[in-house]
């Protein structure tokens, strides 16, 4: 399957697309933004990486730097370790919304995601709405959001959804250059408050929120009481470890400052081992602090090829052999980089689809 127009966008450092708000048959856009690739710096520096290998790093292997080669594959189906739930898109309350995007397209909800109960809670801009359901997919209720929390009291931009420790969910919407709008639901009340930056809150460790300001691209911590800001070396995991991971042209750098290692990913195509990819990165924590990588671009000999891969990195260092993925992408993904997330509390990651007939979830057991 080819690239949508909008993936070139994606094939950078940190992946934030602005994404388009709905309300009703009214739709506005906002621009996209990123963090350039041209100035990204690894977070951490040190002598070149000892040795170069395709093959899961072990503890036989492992240095204290190391490059291994990742390779993602063309979009195909998932392994038959991962089990798929669809939320269908309709017009009873136990449905999700769609609402026109331009040219014939409607576009699902903002994504969605996970508080340690395991229900799940989905940003239904459409109905302007962050709407729940259980574990197994089953609607529970709906939170409204009151026209205070809607642009010119009307547009639902909120994205990215976070669930935290103790069962809350966030999402965040730029507001200006310099102001970001922070959404938060705890016990079935919505509310919001404003901070000064331009900073898309993509990861939680399950207290704090983690994102990179768009005017320097310097790494941001927040706590959701306090809304202040800080700049910070690395980002949280949810056991507590911290990490960093960085695109930088056709590399992901990792980070693990606890462990005292770092990996350079060599993004690869898999049916030509020499083709560089050129990629965008999603990251997760498990629960005992492993990294859940999404990695999705275009190999540089095919730039209409979508190609990926789902990689894990341990807390020692170890890196799994690359999986591929499927076509994360469709006509009604509103375009925001929320793909990929894990159940808080556990080790099991999920994988979530904007699709064209509902929202598709493929969670992988064990």
């Amino acid at each position: 399957m080819t690239l949508r127009p909008s993936m070139a966008a994606l094939l950078i450092v940190v992946v934030v697309a602005g994404g388009a708000c709905r309300s009703g048959s009214e739709t506005t856009t906002t621009a996209q933004t990123t963090t350039s690739t041209t100035t990204a710096e690894p977070t951490t520096t040190g002598a070149p990486p000892s040795s170069t290998t395709s093959a899961p790093i072990t503890s036989s292997t492992s240095a204290a730097e190391q490059t291994v080669q990742v390779l993602l594959a063309p979009f195909s189906e998932l392994g038959p370790e991962w089990v798929e739930r669809v939320f269908p898109y309709g017009e009873t309350a136990d449905t999700l919304g769609t609402s026109p995007g331009g040219e014939g397209l409607l576009l699902g909800p903002e994504y969605g995601t996970q508080t340690p109960d395991g229900t799940w809670w989905f940003l239904d801009a459409a109905n302007l709405r962050v709407a729940h359901f259980d574990a197994d997919g089953t609607y529970l209720d709906e939170i409204v959001l009151p026209e205070d929390l809607l642009v010119d009291g009307q547009f639902f931009q909120f994205q990215m959804p976070q669930g935290l420790d103790d069962g809350s969910v966030v999402a965040f919407g730029l507001r200006s250059e310099d102001t970001t709008s922070l959404l938060r639901i705890a016990d079935g009340v919505a509310s919001q408050a404003l901070f000064a930056g331009a900073i898309p809150l993509q990861t939680t460790d399950g207290e704090l929120l983690y994102g990179f300001s768009l005017e320097d691209q310097l790494p941001r911590a927040l706590d959701p009481g306090d809304v202040v800001p800080e700049v910070t070396e690395f980002f949280g995991a949810r056991d507590g470890s911290r990490y960093m991971v960085r695109i930088v042209e056709d590399q992901a750098l990792v980070a693990l400052p606890d462990a005292g290692v770092t990996r350079v990913l060599q993004l690869r195509f898999s049916e030509d081992p020499e083709v560089a990819v050129r990629a965008g990165v999603e990251v997760d924590t498990g629960a005992d602090g492993t990294l859940y990588i999404l990695l999705y671009g275009a190999p540089e000999s095919d730039e209409t090829l979508g190609v990926g891969a789902f990689v894990t990195v341990g807390p020692d260092g170890n890196v799994s052999e690359a999986e591929p993925i499927v076509d994360p992408f469709s006509l009604s993904d509103p375009g925001s980089p929320a793909h990929l997330g894990v159940t808080p509390g556990t080790a099991t990651p999920w994988i979530m689809v904007v699709g064209e007939d509902g929202v598709h979830v493929f969670t992988r057991g064990g």
